[in-house]
């Protein structure tokens, strides 16, 4: 997701502070993977992270305005891309791993070829800021969030515009597609999660809950479940098919920025904008598992490794940190 400014921290909930406290975890005081394997080298916040389908490569964007291509074993930077004409605030990887687009303040998104580092097609049509990318698993369309309210359907081959998707009241911040490709969710400022018919673009359900703005939103790999972080200092989990609210996850103090399901889909990542935790938490029961610190400033985007066993986190303090989701012995067990 891409953040101007947070949307704010809300107002003191004691019951919210004793759950928090019954569910801490224990926090692991600095990350698990040496600190040579984190992503270091933007000059600014790092809003959004993705990492290729091969697990081989991590794609990055920042308020610097550029977008980094990194190994991710050595940490080191491949490729950097600097078209847009502000910070980029939205990353994705298409299927085929070789191309990838970047979304940006600057209201557009431009679709790259990764090996030459050339950018194929620039994508325009948003007013404000693009907060959110989704690829569709096809490949034959990707959908953006943007800060004008609007969801916008593009074809990555010839660059035209398919659809707007209107219904959201405020920013739209982050949008997904289910596997099959057959709806597309989105979460916004206005506090809704928003289910939408990928082909027709006809919106199929409101998710309400949330007491504040949703900022990020990650599915399932079955499509029948999506979690969202919010201002309110929550995680939530949903059924899709049902269109009614699961879990609600306590542990974070302060704004949740961000959410990542893992490739098996029974853990779930979330990044604290507050309290600048990751934590690590178990779907099927709500309980958290670990709590990694290691930021100084507020995380704002998070992802698993494909094969599940690592994580990436994005910081306001221009580190991309990089996890080890299973060298957890020596914590201690809630």
């Amino acid at each position: 997701m891409g953040f101007g400014h947070h949307p704010g921290n809300p107002p003191f909930h004691p019951r919210r502070l004793l759950l928090a406290l019954a569910a801490a975890a224990p926090v692991l005081a600095t990350p698990l993977l040496s600190r040579a394997a984190d992503l270091i080298g933007h000059g600014a916040m790092v809003n959004a992270v993705a990492v290729s389908p091969d697990g081989a490569r991590v794609l990055t964007g920042s308020w610097d305005y550029s977008a980094v291509l990194w190994s991710l074993a050595s940490g080191e930077q491949i490729a950097s891309f600097h078209e847009h004409a502000a910070g980029v605030t939205a990353v994705a990887f298409l299927p085929d791993g070789k191309r990838a687009l970047t979304g940006s303040r600057d209201a557009a998104i431009i679709l790259w070829d990764l090996e030459s580092g050339r950018p194929l097609h620039r994508f325009e049509g948003h007013t404000g800021t693009v907060a959110g990318l989704a690829v569709a698993p096809d490949s034959r369309s990707f959908a953006s969030a943007g800060w004008d309210f609007a969801i916008r359907v593009w074809d990555p081959e010839s660059g035209a515009a398919l659809r707007v998707l209107e219904g959201h009241g405020a920013n739209v911040n982050a949008v997904a597609y289910t596997p099959d490709g057959g709806r597309l969710v989105s979460a916004g400022y206005d506090f809704q999660i928003r289910v939408w018919d990928a082909a027709s673009g006809q919106e199929k359900a409101v998710l309400e809950g949330h007491e504040g703005s949703v900022n990020g939103l990650a599915l399932s790999p079955d499509g029948r479940l999506a979690a969202t972080a919010s201002s309110d200092e929550t995680v939530r989990l949903w059924d899709l098919e049902a269109g009614a609210l699961l879990r609600t996850l306590y542990g974070h103090s302060g704004f949740v920025t961000s959410v990542a399901v893992s490739p098996d889909g029974r853990t779930l990542l979330s990044g604290g904008g507050g309290d600048r935790r990751v934590r690590l938490w178990d779907i099927a029961t709500g309980r958290q598992l670990a709590s990694f610190r290691g930021h100084e400033k507020p995380v704002l985007a998070v992802a698993f490794t494909p094969d599940g066993q690592g994580a990436l986190s994005a910081g306001y303090d221009a580190v991309v940190r990089h996890w080890d989701l299973m060298g957890k012995a020596g914590a201690e067990r809630p």
